[in-house]
């Protein structure tokens, strides 16, 4: 057997079926950049039936989603992103062809994938937000739109609707009847021509029309390629259109060898024709200028391209006439032109710029948008808000147009249930047009992603990047908007439609704060020594109805912290077995618009029970001096050493995290037995002088601090006078100031009087010794000290009525 020439004749076999394969190839993507899509997709099918070639997949899904077949598109692309020479945007067109065919949530993925990708391509961040916010995009025009497809609807492609006086124009490519049929190889179909239809109202119903046949609009202006997109001056003189770059039957092609769109206009002969046909200044061969639309003065006109210097596909333009020549094209700019496409716009008489675009947060395919100027030079422009189901679906919406009153009006879609591709469809709005603009009350700018609940629909919508967002609502109808973002307070404003003027604009401002970070921090002490005082717990209530929070324990730095609440006042109170509470209050947030962090620093003073001081202070280490204010060595030299946690001590100067710190001074000085009162008495009376109410009142606010306590309070006096009637004396001053402190609400059960007459001194000034008056009183004194713990008892309320002590100065 001859091997060798078996070998040869199954190489030039396969050589034959490798060059037939790469011929078909060369055909398809010939085909392709010459956009005969349908060619195309015909001879990539044929390669692709004998090897999964990577170019030829990628190729057929774009044909596909070239010519707008969403569904045969998904399918290949689901097969392009497998592929290892699969770039990010194949995974963007995967998710815009996965939320067309409404699959949002599995686009989502894909999308999501694509902003990872490129994070500079606002697409992929717009189309997966879109499927976050599916829902609201479907209700937010709920019961405001009543739609119905129009009967002049053909089996093909119906399109950009335009009102000229008592007639609809519109493209179609519907069946050419002429004897020379021309197809368009993009899509297979007829070229499109403009048609006009004319309408009547029936009844007395406003949107209600009677259509007529569909007829060829104009002989004059019709050629063998595309018109479409048409607009007509204000005064009804001029009217613009798209062609092909075909004029004067000589056909004008880019460098590429492609027919460009470009912007034509028309004048009317006065008798129903147009004539003098010319080309506008800034179209080009080489690049497509389409759907023109005049501005209410008749001075500007926008339309869309993809001229050199855009921001994407399709961008929107706008040229201004002046002295009867249209000037420079100018870009509307990042905030309407996105990297997608952005075509088919509409200005209505208000200024209010209608649009499709692929580009922005939609519901997929193309939906319908419009953007109000933010200034009064039109320069400029508000974010996009997109008009919501029923108008717009995961379809291609585009091409809308109103009528004078702005109630009713056409737009195109190619959405299910139609007649053909494409098709023009009419709608009824029933509702006035609500703006609701959110903005930071302090620094005046526009609030980006908040939510806005309307009342009456329940509808929840989200500001764009100016703060805004617009929707329609019945012009009769009131509804309380209220406004919520993270870190911000909440705010509500009620708003009504205008019934008397339902094309107006309802414009609705409302200012949110931010939330205010409050806190309140501060160190615990133990005043055994001055040093932080651990395991204390910290104990914050308020005077305006907000919940309490939840106690706290001090660690070993004594550090405590909560967080406030605006307009609001506090009292904060640290409680430790064997220590009077340390407790401070009106600690106020009223009138702060700034962050603030508040401080008050608490002391808790041991208290004298029957074996003496809980602690005397440890006599190795430095301890605090409530008299000097500094830590002191045990020879009161300033001391210096580390406590940690932020906390320093340095040249007897405590500093927390830097800043200078010290314990609250404390509330009670230490008596011989006790803790003074210091309540003055005149010579032989048992009630006190008037100098003595602060500090009783400083007396029950502690026992109110501390309701676990009981106490004994012990009366002193001097040592003039015999020790029976000193005796007497002084139990008569314990049980006033008993009697003072009962009608002050502190339980009679919780206090001891207790007169020691002059038995207890605290100085030299005994029977028969001169002393001065100063030091007398020293003796004439009033302690409290702490007689048991641990039972709380019930406060009655205060008896403010007189009683034992008529005529006592309080």
């Amino acid at each position: 057997m001859n091997y060798k020439n078996i070998l040869t004749s199954l190489f030039l076999v396969l050589s034959t079926s490798l060059s037939a394969q790469n011929f078909l190839l060369k055909q398809a993507n010939d085909a392709m950049r010459d956009l005969d899509y349908m060619t195309a997709i015909l001879l990539y099918q044929q390669v692709l039936e004998k090897d999964k070639h990577p170019e030829a997949l990628i190729n057929i899904a774009e044909c596909y989603r070239k010519i707008n077949d969403k569904q045969n598109a998904e399918f290949w692309y689901a097969r392009v992103v497998q592929l290892p020479s699969a770039k990010p945007i194949h995974k963007l067109y995967y998710g815009m062809m996965l939320q067309a065919n409404g699959k949002c949530e599995v686009a989502k993925a894909w999308l999501n994938q694509y902003v990872k990708d490129v994070p500079d391509d606002a697409r992929g961040q717009h189309l997966a937000r879109a499927c976050e916010i599916e829902e609201e995009l479907k209700s937010k025009s709920r019961g405001v739109y009543v739609i119905n497809p129009m009967p002049f609807n053909s089996n093909l492609d119906d399109f950009a609707p335009v009102i000229i006086g008592d007639k609809i124009v519109f493209a179609s490519d519907r069946t050419q009847t002429g004897p020379v049929k021309r197809t368009n190889m993009w899509t297979g179909s007829p070229f499109a021509e403009l048609y006009a239809v004319s309408f009547k109202m029936k009844g007395a119903t406003p949107g209600n029309f009677q259509y007529g046949e569909a007829e060829k609009f104009s002989k004059n202006i019709s050629t063998k390629f595309h018109e479409a997109a048409a607009a007509l001056s204000p005064d009804g003189r001029t009217i613009f259109f798209t062609r092909n770059n075909f004029s004067q039957g000589s056909t004008g092609k880019s460098d590429e060898g492609l027919v460009k769109l470009k912007i034509y206009a028309a004048q009317s002969d006065g008798q129903g024709g147009w004539h003098n046909e010319t080309e506008l200044p800034f179209n080009s061969n080489e690049y497509n200028v389409a759907h023109p639309t005049m501005s209410a003065d008749g001075q500007r006109l926008y339309f869309s391209s993809n001229m050199p210097g855009g921001y994407g596909g399709m961008d929107l333009y706008v040229s201004t006439l002046e002295n009867g020549v249209w000037g420079p094209p100018i870009n509307l700019g990042p905030v309407v032109n996105t990297e997608g496409n952005e075509i088919f716009p509409y200005i209505d008489p208000n200024n209010r710029l209608y649009f499709a675009s692929n580009g922005h947060i939609g519901l997929g395919g193309l939906d319908i948008y419009y953007s109000t100027p933010a200034s009064n030079s039109g320069d400029s422009w508000n974010f996009p808000v997109n008009l919501g189901y029923p108008i717009n679906t995961n379809a291609d919406d585009f091409g809308i147009t109103f009528g004078k009153d702005l109630t009713w009006g056409f737009f195109t879609s190619d959405r299910d249930g139609g007649a053909g591709r494409d098709d023009v469809y009419g709608f009824l709005k029933s509702a006035a047009s609500f703006e609701v603009y959110v903005y930071d009350s302090n620094t005046k700018l526009p609030v980006s992603g908040a939510t806005v609940v309307n009342s009456k629909t329940g509808l929840t919508m989200t500001t764009g990047p100016d703060g805004k967002i617009a929707f329609d609502m019945r012009a009769a109808e009131c509804a309380d908007f209220t406004v919520e973002k993270k870190n911000y307070e909440a705010a509500s404003k009620s708003g009504c439609g205008d019934p008397s003027n339902p094309n107006a604009i309802t414009r609705i401002e409302i200012p949110i704060a931010k939330q205010l970070n409050l806190y309140l921090q501060g160190i615990v002490f133990d005043m055994t020594d001055g040093y932080p005082a651990e395991d204390a717990r910290v104990i914050l209530t308020n005077n305006c109805g907000k919940e309490i929070p939840e106690a706290v324990f001090t660690g070993s730095d004594g550090r405590y912290k909560f967080k406030l609440d605006k307009e609001c006042c506090y009292t904060v109170r640290a409680v430790k077995n064997g220590f009077i509470a340390g407790t401070a209050d009106r600690i106020c947030t009223n009138g702060l618009t700034k962050n603030s962090t508040l401080k008050s620093n608490l002391t808790l003073q041991p208290y004298l029970d029957g074996e003496g001081f809980i602690v005397a202070g440890k006599e190795s280490k430095p301890n605090f001096n409530h008299v000097s204010g500094l830590y002191e060595n045990r020879d009161g030299t300033p001391a210096s050493f580390v406590i940690g946690n932020g906390l320093e001590v340095r040249n007897g100067i405590l500093f927390d995290n830097g800043a200078p710190s010290k314990p609250e001074r404390a509330t009670w000085e230490r008596g011989k037995e006790g803790f003074l009162v210091h309540l003055y008495y005149d010579y032989g009376q048992s009630n006190v002088n008037d100098e003595s109410l602060p500090e009783l009142e400083k007396l029950r606010k502690t026992l109110q601090e501390n309701p676990d306590l009981q106490v004994e309070i012990s009366s002193h006096t001097d040592s003039r006078g015999s020790d029976e009637y000193n005796l007497d004396l002084s139990q008569r001053r314990a049980d006033w100031v008993v009697s003072w402190l009962v009608r002050q609400g502190i339980a009679r059960e919780r206090l001891v009087g207790k007169g020691y007459g002059e038995s207890k001194l605290v100085n030299r000034c005994k029977d028969n010794i001169p002393c001065s008056e100063t030091e007398h009183q020293l003796n004439r004194r009033t302690e409290f000290r702490v007689t048991g713990t641990g039972v709380t008892i019930s406060q009655p309320k205060p008896n403010l009525k007189a009683g034992p002590c008529d005529g006592c100065p309080f």
